[in-house]
């Protein structure tokens, strides 16, 4: 990207985009609305991914987006199969579709409490 690109932009055309963002932030917070805010655990769980240098989803990504364990895992060199063997599941897909209300922070904080388990 250009980096005069907002210095050739009009003021209507960056309110415009601005609006637009917002109105995207706005969208993602209202998904997450369905999932479970504030659990118990959620300290303890930034708590690992902070010692483990580990930056936690946002709170309103759900736990479908799998990428972050897949991620932890890599970053771990654990292998996902063993994860989810522990789990007593075959996919992250089967995971996922058994506690659809977790966010991604939730379902990233139980498997840095596998990972803590394991070493």
């Amino acid at each position: 990207m250009n980096k005069d690109y907002l210095k050739n932009i009009s003021k209507e055309e960056r309110a415009l985009m601005l609006k637009k963002a917002q109105a995207k932030r706005d969208q993602k917070r209202k998904a997450g609305e369905i999932l479970r805010q504030n659990y118990l655990d959620e300290s303890y769980h930034r708590q690992l991914a902070s010692e483990y240098g580990l930056r936690m989803p946002a709170v309103y990504i759900s736990n479908k987006e799998v990428k972050y364990i897949k991620r932890a895992a890599k970053h771990f060199g654990i292998e996902l199969k063993d994860y989810l063997e522990d789990c007593g599941v075959e996919t992250l897909k089967q995971l996922v579709a058994m506690n659809p209300t977790l966010s991604a922070v939730e379902e990233l904080g139980l498997f840095l409490e596998y990972v803590k388990e394991k070493k």
